[in-house]
């Protein structure tokens, strides 16, 4: 991934530059048949009026991308450049009046050959944005055509010497690519963060920082460091990241190519997940759908992150309302979407992409059944051969700790599978032929022993979770052994923790512990 300078759009002939007159004769357009003048520098200005700076922003982008052959403008683009994307809806109304005002016609959707009189404005949010056929807008700055470098300025592009790859590799780069290589390794064993800060893809990053001199390579490790911090279920550190990656790119004029701008936008629409924002997630989600179709049919990480997100999204929105009438049908389609995201990670060989969508999948069958979305007779013992065949993968790619959410996806299954809890042995016999891979959590002490271990390896530093796993952990330890004299204290620590959550998850747990006798 990769954010490179935009290359400064190359002049090109355009026929709708001339017009043919009496007599078929070409003679250059006259004043009066030239689109709107817009002026670039401060105040900017449409015709003489002074112009909102949003709408100008997407109106001047727009005739970039004509002048440069390629018209379409995805929604994607305005996000973080003019724009937060909760904001975006307002933004590009907004612009459509503008535009309307002046005088520039402009469509949406894939078909930049329809008249946009006739387009549905209920799809406009979702882009892709194209100047219709009419007179083009005059760009100036201060009263002079504007250059390309103009256009590219003024959209906080930055001049640019053109893509890195025309250029030779640097090797004062070669400790910065050492240590990402290192990151990259760490994420395929799992070690997102150790105690001692060390052998660590954050500790990596961390590194890299030191050795990132230039924009471009600064803008890679923040990509790579809020994916890390997704991963560990931080998503505020995650946003943090994606907040300085955008600053940075206007601040150094760079423009992101498509897979890294996919990949942010893929962020963003996570932090929304986590914080149980479901409609913003959604419209990042639908966005990308529209802006970058290619990737999502091509790319294994872009289409698997989607899909499973997707999936994500739908679930919760059919359990957070089991009785509305839609809910079965959002359940079924979120099934569908786990299991296109499991087809492309088996594909691709991605071992940690497939047991997360393994445990995703089980632990929806399971959260469907136990809504009446979708019985199944044997839906806990599905549920469990799911996870325990992500659990497998896990140790199969030599984690030597067992996963966090799989270990509280498996104790919230044993609490509700029967009219008695399950033991981790009676979990583990319906999980052949994974059910050696469940062997760990057969503590003597049961479930309460599992939680109580994971939470003693959080709080010795051996790992690290976010309160989104602290929290299950603190949860399940007090289900499966309230009697213990740690209950009380368990309970104080999870309500110091709940402020931390989304709205939704701190209701679940003031509900689940007003159920509970301490």
């Amino acid at each position: 991934m990769t954010d490179l300078p935009e290359r400064a759009p190359a002049a090109r002939h355009d026929d709708h530059a001339m017009r043919r007159l009496d007599g078929g004769a070409v003679h250059p357009p006259s004043p009066l048949s030239q689109g709107p003048v817009v002026e670039l520098t401060t105040p900017q200005t449409v015709d003489g009026r002074r112009a909102p700076f949003q709408s100008l922003w997407l109106l001047v982008r727009l005739v970039q991308a004509a002048q440069a052959g390629e018209p379409r403008v995805a929604v994607a683009e305005l996000s973080g450049a003019i724009s937060e994307a909760k904001t975006l809806r307002m933004v590009i109304s907004r612009a459509f009046r503008d535009f309307a005002a002046w005088g520039v016609s402009a469509g949406w959707g894939d078909d930049a050959a329809r008249d946009p009189r006739f387009l549905n404005v209920e799809r406009r949010s979702q882009g892709p944005f194209w100047l219709a056929a009419g007179d083009m807008p005059v760009l100036q700055v201060t009263g002079q055509p504007a250059t390309a470098a103009d256009i590219a300025a003024f959209l906080g592009q930055g001049a640019g010497t053109g893509p890195a790859l025309q250029t030779l590799p640097d090797p004062a780069a070669l400790p910065f690519w050492q240590q990402m290589a290192s990151a990259q390794q760490a994420l395929r064993h799992g070690a997102l963060v150790s105690a001692t800060g060390a052998g660590s893809a954050l500790s990596a990053l961390k590194a890299a920082a030191c050795h990132a001199h230039t924009p471009q390579l600064e803008a890679q490790r923040l990509l790579t460091e809020a994916w890390v911090w997704r991963r560990l279920g931080d998503s505020r550190q995650a946003l943090a990241c994606v907040r300085r990656l955008q600053r940075l790119r206007r601040g150094a004029g760079l423009v992101a190519a498509a897979e890294p701008v996919a990949m942010q936008q893929l962020l963003l629409a996570w932090c929304a997940y986590d914080r149980r924002e479901l409609d913003r997630a959604r419209n990042l989600l639908a966005t990308m759908q529209t802006g970058h179709t290619a990737l999502l049919a091509h790319h294994p990480q872009i289409g698997f992150e989607w899909h499973n997100l997707w999936a994500l999204t739908l679930r919760s929105t059919a359990l957070a309302a089991p009785q509305a009438h839609a809910a079965a049908a959002l359940a079924a389609e979120a099934l569908a979407h786990f299991g296109h995201a499991l087809a492309i990670a088996q594909a691709q060989g991605q071992v940690e992409a497939t047991q997360q969508a393994a445990a995703n999948h089980g632990m929806a069958l399971w959260l469907f059944h136990a809504a009446g979305l979708r019985p199944l007779p044997d839906a806990a013992a599905q549920a469990v051969r799911w996870i325990a065949y992500s659990e497998w993968l896990c140790q199969q790619a030599g984690n030597r700790q067992p996963s966090v959410w799989n270990a509280l996806f498996l104790m919230r299954i044993a609490r509700g599978a029967a009219v008695a809890p399950c033991t981790p042995a009676q979990l583990a016999a319906w999980a052949d032929p994974f059910a050696d891979a469940l062997a760990q959590f057969n503590r003597p002490g049961g479930w309460r022993a599992v939680a109580e271990a994971l939470l003693y390896e959080h709080d010795s530093g051996q790992r690290r979770y976010p309160a989104t796993q602290l929290c299950g952990l603190l949860f399940e330890a007090l289900w499966h052994g309230s009697g213990v004299p740690a209950a009380v204290a368990r309970r104080e620590r999870l309500l110091a923790l709940l402020p931390e959550l989304s709205a939704a998850d701190r209701a679940y747990y003031r509900d689940g512990l007003a159920s509970l006798a301490l």
